[in-house]
């Protein structure tokens, strides 16, 4: 009697759910959105519970902007923008960054990392013989040349290399 109630509630539960109507949800646009979709800013995705759903492919130019961190990356690097000395210098990992270009640094931040002194806004910087010998990358700089023969000499690699001959 037991396996007839079991299979009477199970057939019973099986059919009921059948019987509702299954609804196919589709994703719409709304009548007025606020932005153009277009198909290289959205991205079209299916979630879990099968809902559709749409979300953009990057941050907008304002969002990068005001985060300067995003810079160079994938998000960011379709806009055009440039950030100010002052930006540039707080987040050094930018400096060398398209957005940075124009800028000139002082000769203090040039000589405070190797990374602002290869970039093209130190490019006139007067390095002190110390950074110079630390950072032999910068032989060539024009905030180098007067120690030429001291870096050449800190290294044999170097001293044989062209740029110190002669």
């Amino acid at each position: 009697m037991l396996s007839y109630q079991i299979f009477f509630y199970l057939t019973t539960g099986l059919l009921a759910a059948n019987a509702l109507p299954q609804v196919k949800l589709l994703s719409k646009l709304p009548k007025n959105p606020i932005e153009t979709p277009a198909p290289d800013v959205w991205a079209w995705g299916v979630h879990p519970n099968g809902l559709g759903y749409k979300a953009r492919n990057s941050l907008t130019k304002e969002q990068c902007i005001k985060n300067p961190s995003t810079a160079g990356t994938v998000f960011c690097r379709v806009f055009d923008y440039s950030y100010s000395v002052d930006i540039c210098i707080k987040y050094p990992e930018i400096a060398s960054l398209k957005v940075c270009e124009g800028n000139t640094y002082p000769a203090d931040v040039c000589a405070s990392s190797i990374v602002f002194a290869k970039t093209e806004g130190c490019a006139d910087a007067i390095y002190p013989k110390k950074f110079c010998l630390a950072n032999l990358v910068l032989l060539t700089a024009n905030g180098c040349k007067q120690f030429k023969t001291d870096m050449c000499a800190a290294d044999v690699k170097l001293a044989e290399s062209e740029n110190c001959a002669g």
